[in-house]
């Protein structure tokens, strides 16, 4: 893989995109990058969680929108209080090599924050999150990441059990809805790119 051209292709698709060789310099560029004042929505997302960004962005005074640091009173209005954010974070479940994002959703409302309403995003992710095309991206998902988290929130889907997709039709299903940004969309004003070279997530 050459990062490099990884890096050229999102630029050239008007994506912004930023390499770091470790975690802390990225969190600290991305906590520099939003201002104090914005209100950050987040979603699920095992590497964002690895990072601590939602905290740390808390404890620089922003209001943050995310599943573990939300009041309870609001739990119930946290994807919609996300996705309507001035800032919204996501890890992506692959880019390709040829600058998309995939990603593949259960509920909907990352990929719906991802694509609609939010006018500055960071994608933040590990090399490992990188693949060669499209079809090697969906594979990446629904072969790795797909049932490490369909085990970790206690679905009853084959996968779970299995570690193999087989495109089942269970009520447990997070493989509901899948978007490709191969660019960013007309309403969105900043979309980074904030690649880190190390294993992160699934």
């Amino acid at each position: 893989m050459q990062i490099e051209q990884t890096l050229d292709n999102l630029k050239r698709k008007g994506f912004k995109p930023f390499y770091f060789q470790d975690r802390e310099s990225a969190v600290n560029f991305i906590l520099d990058l939003i201002p104090k004042t914005s209100s950050v929505g987040f979603g699920g997302s095992m590497t964002v969680k690895e990072l601590a960004l939602d905290f740390r962005l808390v404890a620089q005074g922003n209001k943050v929108y995310s599943y573990d640091t939300i009041s309870p009173d609001l739990k119930d209005r946290l994807h919609q209080l996300a996705g309507s954010s001035d800032w919204y974070i996501s890890s992506t479940n692959a880019l390709t090599e040829g600058g998309d994002f995939v990603n593949i959703d259960g509920t909907a409302n990352r990929i719906s924050a991802l694509a609609y309403g939010v006018k500055n995003i960071v994608y933040v992710l590990g090399v490992n999150k990188i693949t060669a095309d499209l079809d090697s991206a969906i594979d990446r998902i629904r072969n790795h990441a797909c049932h490490l988290n369909a085990k970790r929130l206690n679905k009853n889907t084959p996968c779970a059990t299995s570690g193999q997709c087989c495109y089942c039709d269970s009520e447990d299903c997070i493989c509901n809805a899948t978007l490709i940004s191969h660019h960013p969309t007309r309403l969105q004003e900043n979309v980074y790119a904030v690649i880190i070279n190390e294993t992160l997530g699934y």
